[in-house]
């Protein structure tokens, strides 16, 4: 019985990441070392393949091809162990895929929605008391200010704001799940947290790819609603709701610095251009080609992990310095890395969730298709501009989540098609 609820502890450790910082992983790990060692002693291995065994061989697979990437190269096993470090959730949430029991991650759809609504808010009110009083006591020898850079671009314990970036807009977009089934109080707190996530991403963190990134999660929110509208004319609340929450959301974002939209429309111009309007941007293209050509001279087998960035320092203009340590780009980091395999292997990550479950699940319209297009898309989009698997923070979350979403097709034995 204990087991079975360590899926709602994992989403919500999982969820609260940027707050709980590293504990959050470590916890986790724990959870999913007991979770392995139960399977394993049950023999869950020998069930039959189901939808988070799939997910499991697919996470597994694809840290074995960067692991053969990396001892094919000139580098030691010590190196690419260290450098394959921050892609370790992948394989951890993969064997808990494979040995555990789906019931004991099984998680309601309607629990994750709500799970991910309260952290939105959560993190919102916890940065306005720290950011409007100035809180500042030391955690992990740091002052939390200096964490959270609530007096910059907001980050919280997610180490960057590229990474808080990425979560909180997954969250956004995981709230608005089961909407149509939520009493009207759950409605609007899904909705103040979708306006209020989005407005930190565009306004407080600045995380340029996330902000983009929540249009694409519009596509299977708007069908959502679009299906609801149609079979249950709202009533004017919702919209008089809807259009208060979004005003008070806009108001509450004061922290926000002036120019944060007028970074995005550089950001934007440059990217358009190719010219250097907004120079981090333009250092991002730079490095983008330098990747390209960094693979096409390795595209078969790659450089390997530990040799990522490396390779592409040859390819950088001479009079171009760039301090940045890897590529910004979820694609190009495995393409460099493992070549065409690399490629494969992070494609097979991305699209999993959404393929097992438009395979397995009955309907097509329901809630597991909806969290994992949410996943997928979220993945998608801010791996054009972020590490994504090669940051041990977006790892575990996305990896965590992907697992959960693909269990609740395993709800019962029912819902997977049979033959």
């Amino acid at each position: 019985m204990i087991l079975q609820r360590f899926g709602y502890i994992l989403v919500v450790l999982c969820m609260m990441a940027p707050l709980f910082g590293p504990f959050s992983e470590l916890f986790s790990a724990m959870m999913i070392g007991v979770l392995v060692t139960a399977g394993i002693y049950s023999g869950q291995y020998r069930r039959r393949l189901d939808p988070v065994k799939l997910l499991g061989i697919i996470f597994i697979g694809y840290f074995a091809v960067l692991f053969l990437a990396g001892v094919m190269s000139s580098a030691s096993l010590w190196q690419t162990l260290e450098s394959l470090a921050p892609a370790s959730p992948v394989l951890i949430l993969g064997l808990a895929a494979f040995f555990s029991d789906p019931k004991w991650l099984k998680v309601d759809p309607r629990d994750i929605s709500f799970i991910a609504t309260l952290s939105i808010l959560v993190m919102y009110f916890t940065a306005l008391l720290l950011w409007q009083f100035q809180i500042d006591f030391e955690v992990l020898g740091k002052g939390i200010l200096h964490h959270s850079q609530v007096n910059d671009r907001l980050r919280l314990f997610a180490g960057n704001a590229l990474p808080f970036g990425a979560i909180v807009v997954t969250l956004c977009g995981l709230s608005m799940a089961c909407w149509g089934q939520k009493p009207l109080a759950a409605k609007l707190m899904s909705l103040s947290a979708l306006c209020i996530g989005v407005g930190i991403i565009a306004l407080w963190t600045e995380a340029r790819g996330a902000f983009l990134t929540s249009g694409l999660l519009f596509i299977p929110i708007g069908i959502g609603a679009w299906r609801y509208f149609r079979e249950t004319p709202p009533s004017p609340r919702i919209y008089f709701a809807f259009a208060m929450m979004a005003l008070i959301g806009a108001f509450y974002i004061w922290p926000a610095e002036n120019n944060a939209l007028a970074r995005l429309f550089m950001g934007l111009n440059t990217l358009k251009t190719g010219q250097s309007f907004d120079h981090s941007t333009f250092l991002r293209l730079v490095m983008y080609r330098a990747a390209f050509e960094a693979f096409s001279e390795s595209w078969l087998f790659g450089y390997g992990p530990s040799e990522r960035f490396r390779a592409i320092e040859f390819f950088i203009p001479a009079d171009i310095t760039i301090s940045y340590t890897h590529v910004h780009n979820v694609f190009l980091n495995h393409a460099v890395a493992a070549g065409v395999m690399g490629i494969v292997a992070v494609l097979f990550v991305l699209i999993a969730p959404l393929a097992i479950a438009w395979k397995y699940a009955v309907d097509r319209r329901g809630s597991a298709l909806f969290l994992t297009s949410i996943l997928t898309l979220s993945m998608f989009g801010c791996g054009m501009s972020n590490v994504l698997l090669f940051h041990d923070l977006t790892a575990y979350f996305f990896a965590t989540l992907s697992v959960i979403a693909v269990s609740t097709i395993c709800l019962t034995d029912d819902s997977l098609k049979q033959g």
